[in-house]
């Protein structure tokens, strides 16, 4: 490893030292954060996958209770009926703070349906959809938040490995090694120093 070009000075041991000191300290904090990093996206992708069974359970669910509506009532009117329905749903997004990153949580809060089906040609297999569909909206909501965490953990968890990368491959190995030359070329000229006093007072004897 190339060390840094500075004369080997007590000043400047003393600032490479207090230099790696600093490093060390950043090294360790950064190690610390990565590790917070990687296990909070492991159990954020757990909940994802725990998300995606449930999201396959409730549409299983739904088609069930679609196809057993469509028996009831027919298919042409279940059509007529669904294009017919009005929602009222809002989207509001909460952030919360991991290592100094901003996660947003998207929330999705709507109306409870109404249940008034058998008076227009359905009957309460079609208001069962009713029933399921707001769930299967939530849990799409949900797994979008989760997925962007994800994304947004990773990203942070790269950028700390680049920071200990090149803490740990070029910074702290290039200024151990100047720390070495320093320390050692002080040690030679003061063994010079005292071999020159030596000449001299050997010199006035």
């Amino acid at each position: 490893m190339q060390r840094i070009d500075i004369a080997p000075t007590k000043s400047n041991l003393g600032k490479v030292k207090s230099d790696l000191e600093f490093a060390y300290e950043g090294f360790d904090l950064l190690n610390q954060k990565r590790e917070i990093l990687v296990l909070e996206i492991v159990k954020t992708i757990k909940k994802i996958r725990e998300q995606e069974d449930e999201f396959k359970k409730t549409l299983d669910e739904l088609y069930i209770r679609y196809k057993s509506a469509a028996v009831d009532s027919g298919a042409e009117t279940l059509a007529v009926k669904a294009m017919s329905e009005k929602s009222d749903y809002s989207i509001s997004v909460e952030w919360t703070r991991l290592m100094g990153i901003s996660i947003p949580h998207n929330r999705i809060k709507s109306a409870a349906p109404e249940m008034i089906s058998s008076l227009s040609g359905t009957g309460a297999s079609y208001d069962m959809i009713k029933l399921c569909a707001p769930r299967l909206l939530k849990l799409i909501t949900d797994y979008g938040s989760l997925a962007k965490k994800v994304f947004l953990l990773s990203v942070e968890l790269k950028k700390v490995q680049r920071r200990v990368n090149a803490l740990e491959k070029i910074f702290i190995p290039a200024h151990e090694e100047t720390k070495k030359y320093i320390s050692d070329r002080l040690e030679e000229i003061e063994r010079e120093e005292i071999f020159i006093k030596k000449l001299i007072g050997r010199g006035r004897e």
